[in-house]
């Protein structure tokens, strides 16, 4: 798997979308409180309502470092990449 996401490429992002309607393989931007902000695909909610991420890159931020995430937390959607 290759990553969508690619040095130089440009990202539209959007504020307005619903929660709700989320699915794993989604590209959010998000708030870490270690990593500051982040866009990372979405892998899955849990029974809590955690959000869990992960990255396509090899070398990024591995799902346990990133850890849950709670829903205020996610700032934007991706919704195109060139």
């Amino acid at each position: 798997m290759f990553p969508r996401l690619k040095n130089g490429n440009f990202v539209l992002l959007t504020e307005h979308f619903d929660r709700q309607s989320l699915k794993a393989g989604d590209m959010l931007k998000l708030l870490h409180p270690r990593y500051g902000y982040m866009v990372k695909t979405l892998v899955g909610i849990d029974h809590g309502g955690w959000f869990w991420f992960k990255g396509e890159n090899k070398k990024s931020v591995s799902i346990n470092d990133i850890g849950p995430i709670a829903p205020q937390q996610i700032k934007s959607k991706v919704i195109f990449v060139c």
